[in-house]
């Protein structure tokens, strides 16, 4: 469990780019007493302000609640964008991501493997 959020954003990168997490960590994180939607929308400006994003949108009030955290800039915050916030290079983010066929990865690799 994070204690600051420094660590948080290690947590992100040790877990493959997107760390589960309950509301009461951010709370915690953030020295918070108790989650409001005003204490909500701090930990979102705060997680921001150190590279990372989240979902839901809107942070859960419940401590119990989970909250995925995302680095952003990185590749997931790019499809978390391109669903919440629809437009055309968000479009072509997802046709990509819907075309990555791993099987024609996987041959190509070793086509070029079998080259080399």
């Amino acid at each position: 469990m994070a204690s600051t959020y420094d660590e948080l954003r290690d947590a992100v990168e040790d877990s493959g780019g997107l760390y589960v997490t309950h509301m009461a960590e951010l709370r915690d994180i953030r020295g918070a007493g108790r989650l409001s939607t005003g204490i909500c929308a701090a930990i979102s400006d705060d997680l921001a302000s150190h590279g990372l994003g989240h979902l839901p949108p809107d942070l859960p009030t419940s401590q119990w609640e989970e909250a995925r955290i995302y680095r952003l800039g990185s590749p997931i915050a790019s499809v978390v964008t391109a669903i919440l916030y629809p437009s055309e290079a968000g479009d072509k983010t997802l046709r990509n991501l819907a075309e990555d066929n791993p099987r024609e990865i996987l041959q190509r690799v070793r086509e070029l493997v079998s080259e080399a």
